[in-house]
């Protein structure tokens, strides 16, 4: 990270400025890609971003904050969203340790911002691990809230909690979104609850279940899914019970409804993560996801080694099996042609 501090002509007054970023890479072999063997390449641990946040002492402990963030495709230089400059969030407010912070613009769902930090997906640096076609939007996949006003309370004995409403707009959110959650964090443990309600909500599910179809409307050739209602409610934690050893967990459930059928998808994940010294830790974690008619089964394995505090390399062996109406569909692969599907996995990861 990279820190500019600016001072003004008032004695009190002083203003910081955070360049960051991300940047993953690393070969994929996968056994089962619509029947076919493929080696593909691009971000898995985290996915590509690049930042500037900003904070300005306005004195009597007011300060103005603001946050700019966009995702990208290392393998390919193009932005996660097409066109957009700053697709995860762009926001400005107001920040006060005893009132809180007010902020608006394009914002986290937090069921990103609240349950993905302590799920497999994110502790154990595989994105194959979130969840199928990332309905419950723990993955940072451009499903952030646009026209948005947030409130954060201060944190109070670990507690904090957050609010959002994303007005509906024609061109950028067809629909209204409002999402809350309850955050506890103190010492080795952590939690969280969330609940976020969209509508109308435009999701691109082309690889994402495995399916050429999904209640009723047609995914074939690209095709994006509507969802008129689209409500989330999730539960996580994450233990450290030592030094060395860790545990974590996520519940999502998510109810779905298009113009003519309604679903529901329920998902339990575990996960543990041992350090064998250091630098050098051992992964494992999986879920089991039930959606309509398709179970959705997920076991990886991986080994995390710390070439410094800013930079890792890692090796992961990823194996999903499904039962029922959909195909093997791991995130970010294209979708198998049948109920199998394995991703082998070497990279490296850096945050600068």
């Amino acid at each position: 990270m990279l820190y500019i501090l600016l001072y003004g002509s008032s004695a009190r007054a002083q203003s910081s400025v955070v360049l960051y970023g991300s940047i993953d890479e690393g070969i994929t072999f996968n056994t089962n890609a619509q029947g076919s063997r493929t080696v593909t390449v691009g971000p898995v641990a985290v996915p590509d971003f690049y930042g500037v946040r900003g904070k300005e002492d306005l004195g009597d402990e007011l300060s103005a904050v603001f946050a700019l963030q966009n995702g990208f495709k290392s393998n390919t230089g193009q932005g996660t969203i097409a066109g957009d400059a700053f697709s995860q969030f762009a926001w400005v407010g107001l920040s006060s340790p005893r009132y809180g912070t007010l902020t608006l613009g394009r914002q986290l769902d937090l069921a990103t911002d609240a349950l993905r930090i302590n799920s497999n997906g994110s502790v154990q640096y595989n994105f194959y691990l979130f969840h199928p076609a990332n309905l419950d939007n723990l993955g940072i996949t451009g499903d952030s809230i646009s026209n948005s006003v947030k409130y954060t309370t201060p944190t109070i004995d670990g507690f904090s909690a957050n609010g959002i409403y994303g007005f509906a707009d024609s061109s950028t959110q067809p629909g209204r979104v409002y999402s809350a959650d309850f955050v506890y964090s103190r010492g080795p443990f952590r939690a969280s609850a969330v609940y976020s309600s969209w509508r109308n909500h435009v999701i691109n599910l082309v690889s994402g279940l495995g399916d050429t179809h999904f209640l009723g409307e047609s995914l074939a050739n690209g095709a994006l899914f509507t969802a008129q209602r689209q409500d989330i409610m999730g539960l996580s934690a994450l233990y450290k019970a030592t030094d060395k050893f860790q545990v974590h967990g996520v519940f999502t459930q998510v109810n779905l409804a298009a113009a003519a059928n309604s679903v529901r998808m329920r998902t339990v994940e575990l996960g543990a993560d041992y350090s064998t010294n250091f630098a050098n830790s051992l992964t494992m974690g999986g879920y089991v996801s039930w959606l309509g008619g398709t179970q959705y089964d997920e076991m990886g394995v991986g080994d995390v080694y710390s070439l410094s505090r800013r930079t890792i390399v890692y090796a992961q062996v990823t194996y999903q099996r499904t039962a029922g109406v959909g195909n093997a569909a791991m995130p970010l692969l294209a979708p198998a042609n049948g109920s199998n599907q394995t991703a082998f996995r070497v990279g490296m990861h850096h945050f600068f």
